[in-house]
């Protein structure tokens, strides 16, 4: 029976498989994967190149359908979703960090980071007071005005941090944030995340292969040829 005071699961997925196929190839990515995420925690997924860890962070955000199993957050059956459903309801509780920045080039830091707000239909001034609020936050008050290519890699990767916040999402998914940074900028970026997660009990998905970074998590779960490993 589970304690009260113990947090409920935000993520529950059973069976999870993913097959890959092409006219010569039938690859399983994943195997009958059974995972459950508490409200507030914060979990890395490791593995090796090819282990299978970035395709499971795929489906259990909506990226991805699965071959077969099931995938519930908050109880709502997402494997179920039709592709508008989905989108919706990623917009409206995910938020995504990536190792490669993803940013738009030709906007600021203050729009990139206003432009899920925007997407969503809040009003200019809202959105830029709400976008300026979480940069200065993160240390960028001086960049409000800078595109991407101006701005240093840890810059650029808080910028995302910021994008991926501003729309308060239950579950924060972050696949490799610290790849493309060096080892003192990479431990900065997990201090934001451990905050994060500390402060304003964001439930964090980490996708990584470096077990330094790992080791922020609250826990570790380590995918091997497409399974759990034991």
């Amino acid at each position: 029976m589970k304690h009260l005071n113990q947090a409920e699961p935000i993520i529950v997925a059973r069976n999870l498989t993913m097959i890959f196929r092409t006219k010569k190839i039938r690859l399983k990515a994943l195997s009958n994967v059974d995972i459950s995420v508490d409200k507030g925690e914060f979990l890395a997924i490791v593995g090796t190149s090819g282990s299978g860890k970035t395709t499971l962070m795929s489906l259990l955000a909506g990226l991805d359908r699965p071959s077969a199993g099931r995938i519930a957050i908050n109880g709502r059956g997402i494997h179920r979703l039709s592709e508008a459903a989905l989108g919706q309801f990623r917009r409206e509780h995910t938020g995504f960090i990536f190792q490669s920045f993803n940013l738009f080039e030709t906007l600021n830091a203050l729009e990139n980071v206003a432009f899920p707000l925007m997407v969503k239909g809040v009003s200019k001034s809202e959105r830029n007071e709400k976008a300026r609020a979480i940069l200065e936050k993160l240390g960028l008050a001086e960049h409000l005005n800078h595109k991407p290519s101006e701005l240093s890699g840890g810059q650029q990767q808080r910028v995302s941090i910021a994008r991926a916040m501003i729309t308060e999402p239950e579950i924060l998914f972050a696949d490799e944030p610290t790849g493309n940074l060096d080892s003192k900028t990479a431990h900065e970026i997990m201090d934001e995340l451990t905050r994060l997660n500390r402060q304003q009990g964001t439930t964090i998905l980490m996708v990584t292969h470096d077990m330094a970074i790992a080791k922020y998590a609250t826990r570790v779960l380590r995918i091997e040829d497409g399974m759990v490993a034991q």
